[in-house]
């Protein structure tokens, strides 16, 4: 974990300015700034809370008084920090909602202002009564404005994280919507020009292959708007929300017959018949993945538990936990949800 002291300016560049803020998850709001022309740099970290507490992991159970905030530092030639707050609160966040951005909830979701000095703190409070008084937000703005005084840089695999994973269901839904609304408001502020609507869609990356011979590479756009536009609402909350079904009331659990039980989004195959036995959990389990390349594997803080969510390796749809308590030889319980799966019956290769 680096640490950052933001109080000693030689620690940056003297051509450039920093704006510390926190709207919601990181991975959005980083989104946002990277696209804004003069912005230097964009990071995702944490502040608020210690240098002991300044981990992902520890971040998300609430109790840290962090909040998952963003570092820009920019050229103030090019851009003005009343400008990036604007779009600070009118594109990257709603400065309405008081600890919590839509369904992430708790403090470290909350919506906050680190200024560096004075000068930082009055344009904040000049730049919150202009929007206030053109009703340029919803409703009474709750971003709490504090003096900075540790940006902890997060984890190497948070920074660019919208980028990185263009087709995660949370950033196709949350961060790539924000970005857009940039476009379309803040045009101006843009660091190149956004692509014309009648562009095509670019090829997507050559597609990897598992070993077993199965297409990993991503659906395209349209392909995945197709797919989702398919799934019942419970299928929704499951997939794309990371939801869970009741327990023994899901469709696959008693369902014993040779075959292969597949991605209900992508197809991509998941779990063999022969690999399924009786958890008594009340949920389809299984005690190895039809190949370790088609699911991926991530810490699961959520419910004030430390799990391990597992989602599918093509589309990163969530599927259910992964538990260290199943039968040998792997003891291994993968525990998903039918609602994740769709038996295809006489399929065993």
């Amino acid at each position: 974990m680096q640490e950052q002291s933001p109080t000693n300016p030689e620690d940056r560049p003297s051509a450039t300015a920093e704006a510390v803020l926190a709207g919601g998850c990181f991975w959005c709001v980083e989104a946002v700034f990277r696209e804004v022309r003069g912005a230097v740099s964009v990071e995702s970290g944490y502040c608020g809370g210690t240098r002991e507490s300044a981990n992902y992991t520890a971040v998300c159970s609430g109790r840290t008084d962090h909040a998952e905030a963003v570092r820009v530092r920019y050229d103030p030639r090019q851009i003005g920090y009343e400008e990036l707050l604007t779009i600070f609160f009118t594109v990257a966040h709603d400065p309405t909602q008081k600890d919590r951005q839509g369904n992430d909830r708790g403090r470290q979701y909350r919506s906050a202002l680190f200024y560096r000095d004075d000068a930082q703190k009055r344009a904040a409070q000049a730049v919150i009564e202009r929007l206030t008084r053109e009703r340029a937000v919803s409703g009474p703005i709750v971003t709490e404005v504090v003096p900075l005084t540790r940006f902890y840089v997060a984890e190497s695999y948070h920074q660019n994280y919208a980028a990185c994973h263009p087709h995660q269901p949370y950033v196709a839904h949350i961060a790539w919507p924000k970005v857009a609304k940039l476009r379309e408001r803040f045009a101006h502020t843009l660091r190149a020009a956004p692509p014309s609507r009648d562009e095509p869609t670019p090829a997507p990356d050559a597609a990897t292959r598992s070993d077993s011979g199965y297409d990993l590479g991503p659906l395209t756009p349209s392909e995945r708007a197709e797919r989702e536009r398919g799934l019942s609402p419970e299928e929704r909350r499951v997939l794309l929300a990371s939801g869970t079904e009741t327990p023994f009331c899901g469709g696959l659990l008693n369902e014993h017959r040779d075959g292969v039980f597949a991605c209900r989004l992508c197809d991509l195959p998941l779990f063999r018949s022969r690999d399924k036995f009786e958890s008594g959990t009340g949920w389809p389990s299984f005690g190895r993945p039809f190949d370790p390349e088609h699911v991926r594997e991530r810490d699961d803080t959520s419910h004030g538990m430390v799990r391990t969510e597992l989602r599918c390796a093509r589309c990163d749809s969530h599927l259910g936990h992964v538990f260290p308590d199943g039968p040998p030889p792997t003891h291994e319980r993968y525990c998903i949800n039918s609602l994740a799966l769709r038996f295809r019956p006489g399929e065993s290769p």
